[in-house]
């Protein structure tokens, strides 16, 4: 009898612990294995989400009507994460997000990027093409993580391997070779990052408004001034071929100076992957273009190489539009331990430097005022493995 009380004790206990610990912000719900990383999570997510706003929309967000739980798995995983929503009338609501990894990688990249998903939710209030919200996204993590992309872009260019920019533009699906959807981030990221060099924030976020109107032509001539899609493709996939240099630099100073030679990222495993879909909503919608503000560089001063890096995740979180009661997430990971350095927990922390006391979180602001009742209708998202890749055909939004 005493056996039978001290293995249920045992069991409860071992359960209670797996609860681990909780941390309310105003905007988000931070579970995570101990209260330490509770609250690193919960304030940099408040820190990524007040700078990230002000970094794209001149403005910071309004409090969300219910804060965003976040779930985080830390340890020997794959770094990666999934943020969930629903679209319904102009509002956005039924925010969750998972996230995993090494602490590390958990707040100097997944955590900014799966913040930025929500930031351009907020704003355009419908899902976006996968390229557009993905390359902003990978445009907020660490260096290293936008090195490889640049290496795996420019080994593609020339060869059958790359995604023509029209089809990049339109797809709907990932790939089904995974060596397609590795090109497909790498080329989103990369076009991403040559619009915002070339135009900045403001003209970026105007031109994925107007594509979704009048289409890509118009919308790159407009925008851009340049005549059509493949217009645009040449002199992109010409500053691809120079080294992706910067484009504000100094009069005279040469463009391109070409990285040396190195083993192709696509036989590389050691990739992190993350996704986004496009969907189409029923009725446009009218968006104000708040003043463009200045970035400070996202980027640290010194890069720093990282000897190791976590193999790619492979799974898939279906989109419900609310927390599921049950979640069917296939997974497999593997890891080679990172080298120990002070996380990035803000996008103008320098990685070189010590740690800064965090700013408090963003004030609280007046709550919209909407219905307390959630709409039946809602974007849902299903695999579909059969048909070769991912279906899209309604869904709103996935991360890996």
């Amino acid at each position: 009898m005493e056996a039978q009380i001290s293995r249920c004790l045992v069991l409860f206990l071992a359960s209670f612990i797996s609860l681990g610990a909780s941390y309310k912000t105003p905007n988000f719900v931070t579970h995570a294995p101990t209260a330490e990383v509770a609250k690193q999570v919960g304030d940099a997510a408040e820190i990524y989400r007040k700078e990230l706003a002000i970094t794209w929309l001149g403005h910071e967000l309004p409090k969300w009507f219910s804060p965003c739980p976040i779930k985080v798995k830390v340890g020997n995983y794959g770094a990666g994460g999934a943020t969930t929503f629903s679209f319904d009338g102009g509002e956005v609501f039924g925010w969750n997000m998972e996230i995993q990894g090494s602490l590390e990688r958990i707040l100097d990249s997944v955590l900014p990027h799966e913040v930025n998903h929500t930031i351009f939710a907020c704003h355009f209030r419908r899902p976006l093409p996968r390229w557009a919200d993905e390359g902003a996204a990978t445009i907020v993590e660490h260096e290293s993580e936008k090195r490889r992309q640049r290496l795996l872009n420019r080994q593609v260019m020339g060869t059958n391997k790359r995604i023509p920019l029209r089809n990049l533009l339109s797809m709907t699906e990932y790939p089904s070779e995974m060596q397609q959807v590795l090109t497909l981030y790498a080329e989103g990221y990369s076009l991403a990052d040559y619009l915002l060099q070339t135009g900045g924030k403001k003209r970026y976020l105007m031109f994925l408004e107007d594509a979704h109107k009048n289409g890509w032509d118009e919308a790159i001539a407009k925008m851009y001034k340049i005549k059509n899609v493949e217009a645009l493709e040449q002199r992109w996939g010409s500053w691809i071929m120079a080294g992706s240099p910067a484009l504000n630099l100094p009069a005279g100073q040469q463009l391109a100076a070409v990285e040396p030679k190195q083993p192709s990222a696509v036989d590389n495993k050691d990739f992190v992957i993350r996704s986004q879909s496009p969907d189409q909503v029923e009725a446009d919608f009218a968006t104000e273009m708040p003043g463009q503000t200045q970035l400070a560089s996202a980027e640290p001063t010194e890069e720093m190489q990282r000897e190791s890096r976590p193999l790619p995740i492979e799974s898939r979180i279906p989109f419900s539009g609310r927390p599921a009661e049950k979640r069917h997430v296939q997974e497999s990971v593997a890891f080679v331990p990172d080298a120990k350095r002070l996380p990035r927990t803000s996008l103008h922390q320098d990685s070189t430097s010590a740690p800064q006391s965090r700013p408090q979180p963003a004030a609280r602001f007046a709550q919209p005022k909407r219905s307390q009742q959630r709409p039946a209708n809602r974007y849902n998202r299903g695999a579909n493995p059969a048909r070769g890749g991912i279906d899209l055909g309604q869904s709103a939004e996935i991360d890996f």
